[in-house]
């Protein structure tokens, strides 16, 4: 009797799902510092980050929402009642719950009670049609059909877009950032605002920037050139830090890695660290995603800036100009009659004996402004900030913004407390990678290698993003080389320890960086070219 033999296309599912097993395994021993990445919105620092392969299995939690809707909570419906749609949305849940359970079945028989690990193109289907069958089972007209379908797209389309590009995590970093930086406005505040507040206070006491700000008919057309000024800050931001992300390097050498993940996870796997480490490529999301942390952090500075800013000229106006000054400003006369809080443009004409155009400016600065829609008055006080002022407040912290923007990238003065923090901070995570992406590889391949999986292929992957440091004979020399090696300049030429043998380049066998098939495969690529 034959023993049976697996076909070719099952030998490839079984040999994938252990691939996938073993760097999953890789993944979990530095599980530590993946998250610390990820924390510090950086998930694409991450080796082999492919998250596209369990987008399915992320959007899982989606789909069931959306199902679940579709088949029960019909919001829309008037003829259907509350009991109706808890009875919908309860099979519903059952059905996918069912869908779950044979695909665990299939898949994982043992642990067929656990979340799935892997959700496949079938059940996400079967999730996505599950509405619309029911809906035109139940009667529906193929308006609602359509809708629910485009529905079940439209959450696969966004589940991609947050899982794939990692942006829920970089998110989740941004929000938690902006709190931290919150925390760090007193200190960027005494650092900023000196500066700030001698570019703006002359504008800020100039008769003709009172006229400018009060001179738009409304509060939008303010708001238009705060978004015009926003938009070509933004643009500047977008112009300069690609070039700066481009520049980025952390210092890929054992000694500095082991020094920069000492308040790091990866201080606790320092000790199987190669003695030759390797010189990292950045891949274009990477640069991304640097570029996305480098631009939030700026965004953020300048927002709790302005903030900063505008609270500092609010009150300045308040102590420095009185009401008189803004109505000689404002080519207004200024009325001294008491009003007894009546500030009706017709009781100001009354007792000021002003014309209806001059008795509207006077209002204006007697009466508080408004900021999002209420009073700029102060609860419980008769401390009020008159438009005018809250207008010229507004137009020079615009401009304060954009000096602030510009500044902190240009001027030599403001890089270092500004920039460079938080350049220096992406130049460690560089350098902590370098020492994550040793490990991930020595685990990565020694997994597979208890899998029984050749790792070529790995290694094909892996030259893409890596290169290895040669090395040679005389240490002097070797010290050289290393010292002017640049990530993106190529291979290093070899100097053979044995002065007989022609000049080559080092097999990584034993560091388990490059086989010496791929080592011949990369010298005929070199002679083709």
């Amino acid at each position: 009797m034959s023993t049976p033999t697996m076909s070719r296309g099952a030998r490839a599912t079984a040999a994938k799902r252990d691939e996938r097993r073993a760097l999953a395994d890789a993944h979990l021993h530095l599980d530590d510092v993946e998250k610390w990445f990820i924390k510090r919105g950086l998930p694409h620092f991450i080796e082999n980050y492919k998250a596209t392969d369990d987008v399915f299995t992320r959007a899982l939690p989606l789909f069931v929402v959306l199902v679940v809707l579709q088949m029960g909570l019909e919001l829309s419906s008037k003829t259907v009642t509350w009991k109706d749609r808890l009875i919908g949305g309860a099979i519903g849940l059952g059905v996918v719950l069912v869908i779950i359970l044979v695909a665990n079945l299939v898949r994982q028989p043992r642990r067929w009670y656990r979340w799935p690990r892997r959700i496949g193109p079938l059940e996400i289907t079967l999730l996505v049609l599950l509405g619309p069958v029911d809906g035109k089972l139940s009667g529906a007209g193929w308006g609602a059909v359509v809708a629910d379908f485009a529905g079940g797209i439209g959450v696969l389309g966004l589940a991609y877009l947050l899982v794939a590009y990692a942006i829920l995590p970089v998110l989740k970093w941004a929000l938690r950032h902006s709190f931290e930086e919150i925390g760090n406005l007193g200190n960027l505040a005494s650092k900023a605002l000196p500066m700030l507040a001698l570019f703006g206070t002359f504008l800020f006491l100039n008769v003709d920037m009172w006229h400018i700000a009060s001179s738009f008919d409304n509060r939008s057309q303010l708001w238009y050139t705060t978004l015009f000024f926003a938009a070509i800050t933004f643009l500047f931001l977008m112009v300069r830090l690609p070039g700066e992300v481009k520049d980025l390097q952390g210092d890929y050498h054992l000694e500095a890695v082991v020094a920069a993940s000492a308040d790091t996870p990866l201080h606790e796997h320092v000790g199987e660290l190669d003695d030759e480490l390797p010189q990292l490529r950045t891949d274009r999301r990477q640069r991304v995603n640097m570029l996305f942390v480098l631009a939030f952090t700026q965004v953020i500075q300048i927002l709790l800036l302005s903030v900063v800013v505008f609270v500092y000229f609010v009150t300045l106006g308040k102590l420095a100009v009185t009401n008189g000054q803004v109505a000689d400003w404002l080519k207004t006369p200024e009325c001294k009659v008491d009003l007894h809080g009546d500030h009706t443009v017709e009781n100001i004409q009354a007792m000021c004996h002003f014309t209806e155009e001059q008795a509207k400016t006077w209002k204006g600065i007697i009466d508080p402004g408004r900021l999002f829609g209420f009073p700029a008055r102060l609860p419980g006080s008769n401390l009020y900030f008159s438009e005018p002022l809250l207008r010229t407040a507004i137009l020079l912290t615009t401009f304060s913004a954009f000096f602030f923007a510009v500044s902190a990238v240009t001027d030599e003065a403001y890089r270092k407390d500004f920039f460079e923090s938080i350049t220096g901070r992406l130049a460690k995570c560089l350098t902590v990678r370098c020492g994550y992406v040793n490990l991930y590889e020595k685990a990565s391949r020694r997994a597979l290698g208890e899998s029984g999986i050749d790792p070529k292929a790995l290694d094909e992957d892996h030259r893409r993003t890596v290169q290895v440091p040669s090395l040679v004979a005389d240490p002097n020399l070797r010290t050289q080389q290393l010292s002017s090696f640049q990530p993106g300049s190529g291979y290093l030429a070899l100097t053979d320890p044995e002065p007989d043998l022609p000049v080559r380049r080092r097999s990584q066998k034993a560091d388990g960086l490059f086989t010496p098939d791929q080592d011949r495969e990369h010298h005929r690529d070199q002679d083709h070219d």
